[in-house]
């Protein structure tokens, strides 16, 4: 019997969060590490943008269609010949885990965006299992486990919890409690933290994870993508912090590449409005859009100009030189030396965000050379950056997972 989707209508925010997703290559599944997942869509060993990019396209199209199993299948029977894709473990197994943790963690960050708008009338959640043999033996202890939405076990119980879970959540109000025959659990279940091994031989990293939950799966997807719901006060300006996967710290980068710049260079600006209106002359005026070398299109806007007039109000007039460089902008988009992608989550909101970094090294004089270095999250240019000093300087900006580097995978 074919395995239905676990949806019965249309899961309009189950499909926001998927496709709100960027398709990055990856080597294995712990590449991304838990909230990262909120932002980018992986498979493990499929290390192709284009092969990525497909899986994700059949993914969403399961969900939005409400397709089985089964008929994920036939795309993914599709994309391995197209691609000659070899991948690791069986056809079932592997289409299996692909679709059932899309599936579940799009419908559990889906069902965390309507639970954060109906906390006020249904303040209270319920873990849920399937009541079986299948169902593991910490999970099982979870069940009827009754804390309030914004309970802080939440963050890390929200399910699924693990590979293959089927456990969920039911929304209560005090009056459906009652009806139930149930309680606030007080106190919450222990939050046993235990020690756990990932990857293999000189790849193994261990890593701390809550007693029962599986490594990498010890956050809320809903929060991940959607945030906890609260609304930060006026003039509160979210603080994020960096997000990294179990032993991704990188070593032993090559030096970067010293270029000779296509266009030429400006004049030194006599003002920081005059740098301001050149800026916005060579993006093209109030927006225009660049693809780099991976296919990837990224938007400029004159949110640009606006975010150099805010830095530069508190630069001295010795930074002014930077307006000569500006004309080397769009090529630090189209042909940089590397794209890093990096994640940070909101210390207000939970929220994780991705952010793409373009880098790379000019040579502007006999021993003169400038780094520069754009931001984007989502689609949209937001940071730009620039300083002069040797090339080693830029290593500070390398940071995250490398997804392009020029003459190389």
């Amino acid at each position: 019997m074919p395995e239905a989707a676990p949806f019965g209508v249309a899961p309009e925010r189950a499909i926001a969060h998927l496709r709100a997703k960027v398709a990055l290559p990856s080597e294995t599944w712990s590449d991304l590490w838990e909230g990262m997942h909120a932002a980018g869509f992986v498979v493990a060993g499929a290390t192709k943008q284009q092969l990525v990019e497909d899986f994700h396209g059949a993914v969403t199209r399961a969900i939005a269609e409400g397709r089985t199993l089964e008929e994920f299948r036939a795309d993914f029977d599709r994309i391995v010949e197209e691609h000659g894709w070899s991948y690791r473990g069986s056809r079932g197994w592997r289409s299996r885990v692909i679709y059932q943790t899309n599936m579940r963690t799009a419908h559990a960050a889906g069902e965390w965006a309507g639970i954060r708008n109906t906390k006020r009338l249904l303040p209270f959640l319920r873990y849920v299992t399937m009541d079986d043999l299948r169902v593991r033996h910490q999970h099982a202890a979870w069940h009827n486990v009754v804390l309030p939405v914004d309970h802080p076990w939440w963050e890390t119980h929200y399910p699924p919890n693990g590979w293959g879970c089927r456990c969920r959540v039911e929304a209560l109000s005090e009056r459906m409690l009652k009806r139930l025959n149930l309680k606030v659990t007080d106190p919450a279940p222990a939050d046993d933290l235990v020690v756990r091994v990932i990857g293999d031989g000189a790849d193994a990293v261990e890593v701390r994870v809550p007693s029962g939950i599986d490594p990498g799966w010890a956050y809320n997807p809903g929060i991940a993508s959607y945030g906890r719901g609260a609304v930060a006060a006026d003039g509160m300006t979210e603080t994020f912090t960096p997000l990294s996967a179990p032993g991704s710290v990188a070593g032993g980068l090559p030096p970067l590449p010293v270029d000779t710049p296509r266009a030429a260079l400006a004049p030194r600006p006599s003002s920081w409005a005059e740098a301001h209106e050149r800026l916005r002359a060579v993006l093209g005026g109030e927006q225009r859009i660049y693809t780099d070398p991976t296919g990837q299109r990224t938007v400029v806007d004159a949110g640009i100009v606006d975010h150099a007039a805010v830095k530069d109000a508190a630069a001295d007039d010795e930074h002014l030189g930077r307006g000569r460089y500006y004309p080397l902008l769009p090529e630090l988009i189209e042909d940089p030396a590397e794209i890093w992608v990096g994640f940070a989550t909101g210390e207000g909101t939970g929220k994780v965000m991705m952010r793409r970094r373009y880098v790379r090294v000019v040579q502007v004089g006999k021993d003169a050379y400038v780094t520069l270095v754009a931001d984007r999250a989502g689609a949209l240019w937001k940071g730009l950056t620039m300083f002069y000093g040797r090339p080693g300087r830029a290593k500070a900006m390398r940071t995250g997972r490398l997804v392009y580097r020029r003459g190389g995978s």
